[in-house]
């Protein structure tokens, strides 16, 4: 199963960060941080501009991302791009203030 996995969101309201849990059937296991880019200004909502850094297990840098998330019809679609270029896309659900998606790299 090359070119999957999953990552889990958990938003920080007052700074509007997020902080990702991930998994990827090529890559491991880790963990990021992102930065919203949208408006500059914290906001409850995971869609959004962000800018995310994944770090493995050991803490070693492993990407750094755009990520857009769109809220569509009571899910989310998520677009992460390196340089302008897409390089995954996945979709995602909300719960308990979680989001959780599964994805492929492209």
């Amino acid at each position: 199963m090359a070119n999957i996995g999953h990552v889990q969101y958990q938003k920080d309201n007052q700074s509007g960060e997020l902080k990702a849990v991930w998994t990827h059937d090529d890559y491991g296991c880790g963990t990021g941080l992102a930065t919203d880019i949208t408006t500059g200004e914290p906001n409850s909502t995971f869609a959004g501009n962000y800018q995310i850094q994944y770090f493995d297990n050991e803490g070693s840098l492993q990407a750094e991302l755009d990520l857009e998330i769109q809220k569509r019809n009571g899910c989310f679609a998520l677009t992460w791009r390196k340089n302008g270029a897409i390089t995954s896309i996945g979709i995602g659900i909300e719960t308990a203030n979680v989001l959780s998606a599964g994805y492929y790299d492209v």
